[in-house]
């Protein structure tokens, strides 16, 4: 199974979004097409790893607008995001590659990180990156994943 770990503030909305959801920034449905299209020309499915996966009605959010989730990160005492997704694997052994989508940093060395930022959130470049190193079928990259 190939997975992309998820998050949406920084990822499928940015400072010029529009859109807004329950009074907060939204989903850009421009950006959330680039998430679908990684999952379209992959076959992976979506772990929904951003604190979306805690609003009411979040998730389903998500679902409409972006692509099916098939799962949620679980939760660790401090919020680390690396801890929840390490711990995701370690309940998933099937995963053979896997991808972050985020743009914090609070991950562990050599965790697939492909960090976009709040300035324009997922680009049409980082989505390819995505892509072909989902389609490469590595479970984790070598290097500084801060660089992705």
């Amino acid at each position: 199974m190939k997975v992309l770990f998820l998050d949406i503030d920084g990822v499928c909305n940015c400072v010029g979004t529009r859109q807004s959801y329950l009074g907060f920034v939204g989903i850009d449905p421009e950006l959330a097409a680039r998430v679908a299209g990684i999952v379209d020309d992959t076959g992976c499915t979506v772990v929904l790893s951003s604190s979306w996966r805690h609003f009411d009605g979040g998730r389903e959010e998500v679902d409409r607008m972006v692509h099916p989730t098939f799962d949620i990160t679980p939760s660790v005492k401090g919020g680390f995001r690396g801890e929840e997704i390490a711990l995701w694997l370690e309940r998933h052994p099937d995963v053979e590659s896997y991808a972050i989508l985020d743009d914090n940093d609070d991950f562990l060395e050599g965790q697939p990180l492909f960090r976009t930022t709040w300035s324009s959130g997922i680009t049409a470049e980082i989505a390819a990156e995505v892509a072909a190193h989902l389609n490469a079928g590595a479970r984790g990259r070598t290097g500084d994943p801060a660089e992705a």
